[in-house]
């Protein structure tokens, strides 16, 4: 087990604990039928050169986190849908493709990952969360937890569309 494995370790099994599969029958999915592992698995591929995304005005490079919950230091980056949607200003919604994805770091210097963790708007896959699905990896791509949770729905929901840390 690598050192970033045996450091994300407790962190995984928190997630794991707080968030899992949405649960029920996944074949009448809006991701034609997909699974949140499945989903996940897509969403790790799709956000692979994340770091090459735009960062929003304000949340440039590593910042302190607000509630600790992926670190105590965090990087976020948005999709060109999500960068549009805060772009304009105009409040509203992300519209479906939208996805945000944040590095959580145990420092400034972010030197120690402790998950990336990934939110996509899919529409239809969970109307009373704003149809965002959540996932959390370790460095290697590994999935943590997939789909939705008390604790994400929950915490988010205290976002405009479930998006914390900026309004637009």
């Amino acid at each position: 087990m690598s050192r970033v494995s045996r450091l994300a370790l407790p962190a995984a099994l928190a997630l794991l604990a707080a968030c899992g599969d949405k649960g029920g029958d996944d074949s009448g999915s809006p991701a034609g039928g997909a699974t949140d592992a499945e989903l996940a698995a897509s969403l790790w591929t799709e956000i692979a050169d994340h770091a090459s995304w735009e960062q929003v005005s304000g949340w440039e490079g590593i910042q302190p986190s607000t509630d600790g919950t992926h670190g105590d230091y965090v990087q976020i980056w948005v999709n060109p849908d999500a960068a549009a949607t805060l772009a304009a200003a105009a409040g509203g919604e992300m519209p479906d493709g939208a996805v945000i994805v944040k590095e959580g770091y145990a420092d400034g210097a972010g030197a120690s990952v402790n998950a990336v963790t990934a939110m996509k708007k899919i529409a239809g896959y969970a109307p009373d969360a704003g149809d965002w699905f959540w996932a959390a990896y370790d460095t290697e791509g590994n999935v943590m937890t997939a789909g939705q949770s008390s604790s994400c729905v929950d915490c988010h929901a205290l976002g405009q569309d479930y998006v914390r840390f900026t309004t637009w």
